[in-house]
């Protein structure tokens, strides 16, 4: 058994001894931090990285690429959607003083002002006198001469706070890794523990070209509430390939790569996944001149396009992505801005002050 399997198990017993009684749900939502966690590099591609060893934070899409972190280790994201209403933040790094590749992610996601309307109806019945009870009294709904008192309006706050820990193993044509993933959740007055487990592989079956395999919450992932409600969320596969060609003399390298995405929550079984919305296609093409400059296009798993261009130097890089807007939404476009560094200069910078 492995250290990660035995973390996992006494974070889970701890959990448990607290909990006199407890309601287990199989739930689709929840680990949103990690879905929506990610940068503009992987952003601008679609989100097709399932086979990416060369971003700062490739190990949150597969962690067997953990051992193959950019030059650029140290990454800061962040994000800002539906009209600056959620926010999040993302780092990560490699923790060097340990004998294995070990790479940390912390992300952060908060919406604030979230509108409480529960006790706002004056739900007095038809003759809007409360105590009658009148046709429509306490029912619930806003009925003809009912209102809702402005004064009772109220708001609250959803805040995420995840953690990714991965590390990983190289073989000749191969590689795997495994990920120890934690989601700490506040929801108003509630909050709530998680924890998960990543198994990722990459394969260089052929030459300029990989297959990966990303299997999320392998043995299910649980976040337990403080009300001792307990949700369960099934495993979601991503497989995907990436092809590369070298143009030598023009110094142009082009990758083209393609992730097809399972998620098996939200159904009665795995196979009636297949007769949902759970199914997804994602695309994405990086061409880069010299390591500098980089132009990419993706498409991703609600069909929006993805447009993004990176400039990278010595010990820096900078990323943009350009979402467009899902047809019909009305959540409009999004812009992302990544900042990458070598962590050594880093070091250097601070030891030099």
């Amino acid at each position: 058994m492995s250290d990660f399997v035995k973390i996992k198990i006494i974070f889970f017993l701890i959990l448990f001894s607290s909990l006199p009684s407890t309601q287990t749900y199989w739930v689709k939502y929840g680990w949103q931090v990690f879905e929506n966690a990610s940068d503009a590099r992987s952003q601008s591609l679609g989100s097709a990285v399932t086979t990416d060893q060369r971003g700062a934070i490739s190990s949150l899409f597969n962690p067997a690429s953990t051992s193959k972190n950019a030059k650029h280790n140290f990454h800061y994201t962040h994000q800002s959607r539906l009209g600056g209403m959620i926010n999040s933040d993302l780092f990560g790094f490699p923790l060097n003083s340990f004998k294995r590749p070990l790479s940390l992610i912390v992300m952060y996601e908060g919406i604030d002002k979230i509108p409480d309307t529960r006790d706002m109806l004056l739900d007095f019945g038809l003759d809007g006198v409360p105590g009658t009870g009148d046709i429509g009294e306490g029912n619930g709904m806003i009925d003809e001469g009912e209102r809702l008192d402005k004064e009772k309006l109220s708001f609250f706050s959803q805040k995420q706070t995840g953690f990714h820990l991965s590390t990983s193993w190289d073989n000749e044509k191969y590689s795997y890794g495994i990920a120890v993933k934690s989601l700490f959740h506040n929801l108003g007055e509630f909050s709530s523990a998680g924890m998960g487990l990543d198994i990722g592989f990459i394969s260089n079956l052929w030459q300029d070209g990989k297959l990966g395999l990303l299997i999320r919450d392998a043995t299910t992932s649980w976040q337990v509430w403080n009300n001792g409600t307990i949700e369960r969320f099934k495993p979601i596969l991503i497989a995907g390939f990436s092809h590369q060609h070298y143009f030598k003399k023009q110094k142009i390298q082009l990758v083209g790569s393609a992730d097809f995405k399972w998620d098996t929550n939200g159904a009665g079984s795995f196979l009636k996944t297949f007769n949902t919305n759970n199914t997804y296609f994602m695309l994405g093409l990086n061409v880069s001149y010299n390591d500098r400059i980089a132009l990419r296009l993706g498409k991703n798993q609600i069909d929006a396009l993805a447009l993004g261009i990176g400039l990278s130097w010595s010990n820096i890089s900078l990323d943009y992505a350009f979402i467009g807007e899902p047809i019909n939404s009305g959540l409009g476009s999004t812009h992302l801005i990544s900042l990458s560094m070598n962590s050594d200069f880093i070091l250097k910078f601070i030891d030099k002050l």
